[in-house]
């Protein structure tokens, strides 16, 4: 008896999400917790729930699947699917389970499930432990040409500065990516990390004291910008009272 599978469809074409709909209907064991039209729509349910397959459209606006697929937890299959033949290879570059060409066939959906199926099998099933029921939250972040894993709880601020992107952290310096401060803020949870000026993204957990124009993290000041403030104060606040 094969387990249930939990997936979601990130899919901007509505034709391609409902015909993907109607073939994962077909499946017993497929389990669709959501069908939306990017990564940010996702995310949600991505920090809430366990998800063990995404569907993922190559060809989104502002991220690609591509670049999304690299921020997903190792635990969570990606099967590609576009219109472009050409992002073949960096599809299984990857490491995705496949990639499906649109319009997706039943048959050859299939194959792609069928596929999963046995990659999941052979895989070992882990026991619960307590070093992984506490696994601390995390971002991989591409510094340096390759993929650094950062707990959120060490990260203190990100600075945007030119065309890069520092990351504060504490007691583990300073790192130094080159995605935008707006992609950085979409991996986030909100209410942890919060957006205080066009330059600045802030750990709410890590401000030791703000006033309606600045806030302070370990000893260093950071202005927020006018067009932030009301939500930035009204956040510090509700945090303030409520602690």
């Amino acid at each position: 008896m094969l387990h249930k599978i939990s997936c979601i469809i990130i899919e901007d074409e509505l034709p391609a999400s409902r015909l993907l709909e109607m073939h994962i209907a077909k499946f017993p064991f497929l389990v669709l917790k959501g069908s939306y039209v990017s990564p940010l729509n996702a995310m949600s349910v991505l920090r809430t729930e366990k998800i063990d397959l995404v569907f993922l459209d190559i060809n989104l606006p502002g991220k690609t699947g591509i670049e999304f697929a690299k921020t997903l937890p190792s635990d969570v299959a990606v099967i590609f699917t576009t219109a472009y033949t050409e992002y073949a290879v960096d599809g299984f570059e990857l490491e995705a389970i496949d990639y499906l060409l649109k319009p997706v066939s039943l048959a050859r959906f299939s194959k792609a499930i069928n596929k999963f199926n046995k990659i999941r099998q052979l895989m070992p099933i882990a026991e619960p432990t307590e070093l992984s029921i506490t696994e601390k939250p995390f971002v991989f972040v591409k510094c340096e040409r390759k993929l650094m894993k950062l707990f959120l709880d060490d990260i203190l601020y990100f600075e945007s500065q030119g065309n890069c992107l520092l990351i504060y952290t504490t007691g583990k310096g300073c790192f130094k990516t080159y995605q935008t401060i707006t992609e950085m803020e979409e991996k986030l949870p909100e209410n942890v990390f919060c957006r205080i000026h066009r330059s600045f993204l802030v750990s709410v957990p890590k401000v030791t004291a703000f006033n309606s124009h600045t806030i302070t993290i370990e000893g260093k000041q950071l202005s927020i910008g006018r067009f932030y403030s009301g939500e930035v104060n009204k956040l510090l606040r509700s945090i303030s009272l409520n602690g």
